[in-house]
This record gives C-alpha cells, sequence and structure tokens, in this order.
C-alpha cells in the first residue's frame, strides 16, 4: 500500500472517531439535560407537596384555635351544649335576676307609698295602719342606701364575639387553596369558614340586644329608681306626699311596671337568638372535627 493511501485510510479513521465522539457528546448533552429536567420536576413536584402538606397543616392549627373560640362564649352564656330557653343565658342570668331583685325593691316601694296614700285618704288606721308601719321601715332602708351614694346594679357589657379568622381563608384562597388537590376538602373548609361568619354574626346580634337593648333598660330603671328616692325622701322629711309627688308616684307606678315587661321581653328574646347561636356553633364544632380527621388523612397520604 503506497503513503498515499495509507494516509488516506488514516484520515478516514480520524474522521469516524470524530464523528463518534460529537455523537456520544451529543447523546451525553441530551441525557444530561433530560436528567437536569427530571431533578428540576421531581424537585418541583416535592416542593409543591411540601408547600401543601404545610398548607394542610396551616388549616388544621388555623381549625384548632377557632374551635377554641368556643370559650370567649361560655365565659358569658354558660357551655354550649346547654340551648334551652330559659336555661341557656349561663352567667348572664345572674344579671337578670339581681337586676329583677333590685326592680322589685322599687315595687315594693311604690307599694308602700300607694297603701299608705289610700289609708290617708279612706281615713283607714286598722288593717292599713299595720302596713304603713312596716312601710316606713321600708322608706328608711330604701332613702339610707340611696343616701350614700350606693351603686344598687352594676352592668358590665358582655364581649362574647369570637374571632375565627376569616381573613386567613381570604389569604388562603389567594395563595395556596385554588390549587387544593383534594377539591371536596377544600369545599368543606369554604363551608366551615362560611358557619364561623354566620355564627359571629348571630353573636354580634345578641350582643347588641345584651349590651345595647338590655342596657339601655338599665338605665331607664336607674332613672326611675333615682326618681322614686326623692319621693320617699319628701315623704319621710315632710310625712306625706305632696300634689306633685302624687302625680310624679303615679308616673313612677307605670314607669316600673314596664320597666319590668320590657326586662322580661328582653330576656326572652335574647334566649332564643342564645338557642340558635349555640346549635349552631355545635354544627360548626362537629363540621371542625370531621374536616380535622380528614386533614389527618390527607396529610398521612403525602
Amino acid at each position: 500500500m503506497s503513503n498515499e493511501e495509507k494516509a488516506h485510510g488514516r484520515k478516514g479513521f480520524s474522521t469516524k472517531e470524530l464523528i463518534a465522539d460529537k455523537f456520544i457528546d451529543f447523546v451525553l448533552i441530551f441525557v444530561g439535560l433530560y436528567a437536569a429536567t427530571a431533578l428540576a420536576r421531581f424537585q418541583d413536584e416535592n416542593r409543591a407537596k411540601d408547600e401543601y402538606v404545610s398548607l394542610l397543616k396551616d388549616f388544621k392549627r388555623e381549625l384548632t384555635a377557632n374551635l377554641e373560640q368556643e370559650e370567649s362564649i361560655v365565659k358569658d352564656l354558660g357551655e354550649i351544649e346547654v340551648t334551652e330557653p330559659g336555661k341557656n343565658l349561663g352567667p348572664i342570668t345572674n344579671v337578670f335576676e339581681a337586676y329583677f331583685a333590685e326592680l322589685e325593691k322599687d315595687e315594693h316601694v311604690v307599694h308602700c307609698l300607694h297603701v299608705e296614700f289610700a289609708a290617708e285618704v279612706e281615713g283607714g288606721h286598722a288593717a292599713e295602719g299595720k302596713e304603713v308601719e312596716g312601710c316606713h321601715e321600708v322608706y328608711a332602708k330604701f332613702e339610707g342606701s340611696h343616701g350614700h351614694g350606693e351603686k344598687h346594679f352594676d352592668f358590665k357589657p358582655a364581649v362574647l364575639t369570637p374571632f375565627y379568622r376569616y381573613e386567613v381563608w381570604e389569604l388562603y384562597l389567594v395563595s395556596g387553596v385554588r390549587n387544593f388537590r383534594n377539591k371536596e376538602l377544600a369545599v368543606h373548609l369554604g363551608e366551615i369558614y362560611n358557619n364561623a361568619r354566620l355564627v359571629e354574626k348571630m353573636v354580634a346580634d345578641i350582643e347588641t340586644t345584651y349590651n345595647d337593648a338590655f342596657m339601655s333598660q338599665v338605665g331607664r330603671s336607674a332613672a326611675t329608681d333615682m326618681e322614686l328616692a326623692e319621693v320617699v325622701h319628701d315623704e319621710e322629711t315632710q310625712h306625706g306626699l305632696s300634689a306633685q309627688d302624687q302625680e310624679i308616684l303615679i308616673q313612677i307606678s307605670h314607669d316600673v311596671k314596664d320597666e319590668h315587661f320590657a326586662a322580661i321581653e328582653a330576656q326572652s328574646v335574647l334566649s332564643l337568638k342564645v338557642e340558635r347561636m349555640k346549635k349552631t356553633v355545635l354544627l360548626l364544632r362537629s363540621e371542625i372535627e370531621a374536616v380535622n380527621a380528614a386533614l389527618d388523612e390527607e396529610i398521612a397520604r403525602y
């Protein structure tokens, strides 16, 4: 073989080697790109799973915190399970009882003044006289208690409204729950937060009834009580009632009766509203417990 042929053969062999090397490089690049893409996809999938599990755990913590919001209701309205009207107001029942007890004192004084006034007009001195004698002790006690600035009824507004952090749900709607993998679970979570908002509205309505309506009633009764104290003072110092005091007494008598029935109405309305609210809270409690169990199952899948 000539030198030319040998050189040509070596040249052809080098070209084949170069092509083979380039092909291998190409394959390696392709494999590398595929591996990198697969790794990135794997990492993204793991990151997505981690974020999803983190989201589920966040919801679980929030729902547990929401469940604890019952305590803000229990402290003023008693156990949630006690829903029956007339028994469901918890510690607030004591407030109404104290109010009616103070109102009863005013009613007793008004009754005594009427008895004494009627006895004087009719000239009676028998049975009426004994009743009048007992009433003067009532007057003295009543005036004495009012003469030292004694506070007869201490009304403390109730702060019942639970804080269900509804904005957390709205935040998750924007940042995560749109990609919620378990759509049915996402729907149940939404229903819970809607019911939580409903409970907040009910409790706010109860607060308004108690803090505004009943508080206004307490204020009117306090004003009537002070007016009655002035009439009693006149009776004790003047040993009788002037024509003006008699007119005031008649009005006070009507006012006390109206205040009594208005307070009964406020208590009844409040009790009915509390019944509905507590039953809704019980429903919300069962929903939260069920969804928490579903969240545990969903977390376990990942």
